[in-house]
């Protein structure tokens, strides 16, 4: 006789199949959906940033550039040192003498007052323009106690005391004139005779081919 063993349960469930584990699993396309929503901010404010840091530069090469320019100017504008004292004891400053002649005109400079197209003999300087290619002259007129060339020194009064002294003109010497010029000066009994003597700095500043040229002079009492 055959025999059957059965569940302990009345109700007898089928066995549930093993799970399969999953496998490795990878993105499509390789490409991770954050960066795809997420803005390329990084590398356009990094182009911004080298853009205006060019800029700057560029602002600051042209700012150097131009306070350069602006200090040549200045140096070449600026007038030569005048003592403070040099109007209170009866002198001057920075007076600029424009000579206008013709190619071969003779112009006489008292550098007491100072005058141009002075009397000859009052005259501390004698100025004979040339025209073209020709070089003016410059030479001491009969108002002139004595005088010297210094080239282009830029001399106090003590300086032009000096070179007066020291390295004098003599008598007849013709000065080229030319710009940047600076010669001393040592006036006579002046214009008016009360104005004493004076020791005058004369600087060329500017000579055209038309014959015209603009001087700049300053006066120390001299005794």
């Amino acid at each position: 006789m055959s025999v059957f063993r059965g569940s302990n349960s009345s109700t007898a469930w089928p066995e549930q199949p093993e799970p399969i584990p999953d496998g490795p699993t990878e993105r499509l396309g390789g490409v991770d959906p954050d960066r795809l929503s997420a803005p390329p901010r990084r590398g356009a404010i990094l182009a911004v940033l080298l853009a205006m840091l060019a800029l700057l530069a560029a602002a600051g090469s042209g700012l150097l550039a131009w306070r350069a320019l602006e200090r040549a100017d200045q140096a070449y504008a600026r007038p030569l040192p005048v003592s403070q004292a040099t109007t209170a004891a009866g002198g001057y400053g920075e007076e600029v003498l424009r000579i206008q002649a013709g190619c071969t005109g003779v112009t006489f400079l008292d550098l007491d007052e100072p005058r141009v197209n002075a009397a000859g003999p009052v005259s501390d300087l004698r100025y004979d323009s040339r025209c073209d290619d020709g070089i003016p002259q410059l030479t001491l007129a009969p108002g002139a106690l004595g005088g010297s060339d210094v080239g282009a020194v830029d001399v106090d009064g003590p300086g032009c005391a000096k070179a007066v002294r020291t390295s004098p003109l003599g008598g007849g010497l013709i000065v080229q004139v030319r710009t940047g010029l600076v010669m001393c000066v040592l006036t006579g009994s002046g214009t008016p005779p009360t104005a004493g003597v004076r020791l005058v700095r004369v600087r060329v500043d500017e000579v055209k081919r038309d014959g015209t040229a603009r001087l700049r002079a300053t006066a120390w009492p001299a005794g």
